[in-house]
């Protein structure tokens, strides 16, 4: 049985990864017992991860990553993974991981039901959860941004409200949660945090001004963002001073809340406690 789900799992992320309708990469354990007649509606939890691609990461920040998605999880949690970067050399958005955890039968549920599908359920439901996990890790990892090019622009802002207006519904009504993993160093052609070759100090209202006609006010309704990699320059090399990042903070906080969201926790570049 656990060779013949992961098979199934595994099969179901290659082939659901071309189709964009009705997707789901974790095989559903009510599909597979044959019950999905009794499957929820909906998800309890919208999680999505977004990676920027214009940053590489140290061992130790991409295994913060990992930690944190896998401390969150959950059963009736949907989970997607969503690399992004400058539109060049073919990496563009994309989710490339779109699955969602089985919650379990009620006591009702399960005493009405067939005895031969309640033990396949049962059997299912004790290898999902590691099995997709094992997914969503390599998934995580394929993701990441492990080569030494650089990207003239990085288009953040833009980027980040047009990808979650896209992937988060105003009319879900259960929790949203964003997880960004970036540098959140804004280099595009409304503005530069950089100059001569540093990242500056900068003035977070002035800042805001340019872009507050651009965000629209719900492209993040009701979402918790969490980001992790701020201020994170060169591979960790260079240093970004308090002020540098304390300015980040203060603008992003600005952005994320005229888009109807919250930032919840901004890491510099990890974050100092689990998301929960």
């Amino acid at each position: 049985m656990k060779k013949t789900l992961a098979t199934l799992m595994i099969a179901a992320l290659s082939l659901n990864s071309a189709a964009q309708t009705a997707r789901d990469d974790i095989i559903s354990c009510y599909e597979y017992a044959d019950i999905k007649d009794q499957k929820p509606s909906t998800y309890q939890r919208d999680v999505v991860v977004m990676l920027d691609q214009t940053v590489n990461l140290d061992t130790n920040l991409k295994k913060s990553v990992h930690m944190q998605v896998e401390q969150l999880l959950k059963s009736g949690d949907r989970i997607r993974i969503v690399p992004f970067s400058a539109n060049a050399q073919g990496r563009y958005t994309g989710v490339t991981f779109d699955g969602t955890f089985d919650t379990g039968l009620t006591e009702d549920q399960s005493n009405a039901m067939n005895r031969i599908k309640l033990n396949k359920f049962h059997s299912c439901m004790e290898k999902q959860a590691n099995i997709a996990i094992r997914l969503v890790h390599e998934k995580l990892k394929e993701s990441f941004h492990d080569s030494e090019q650089i990207y003239p622009k990085t288009e953040l802002a833009g980027t980040l409200m047009s990808v979650s207006k896209t992937l988060f519904s105003d009319e879900y009504k259960g929790r949203k949660i964003l997880i960004l993993i970036s540098d959140m160093i804004e280099n595009s052609d409304v503005s530069s945090f950089y100059s001569n070759g540093r990242v500056r100090v900068i003035d977070a209202d002035t800042e805001f001004a340019k872009y507050s006609l651009l965000i629209p006010e719900n492209a993040l309704s009701s979402v918790e963002v969490f980001i992790i990699g701020g201020g994170y320059v060169m591979g960790g090399k260079a240093y970004s001073s308090q002020a540098v990042l304390n300015s980040l903070k203060d603008f992003w906080a600005k952005i994320v809340v005229k888009a109807g969201g919250e930032l919840s926790a901004f890491g510099t570049p990890q974050l100092l406690n689990n998301i929960k």
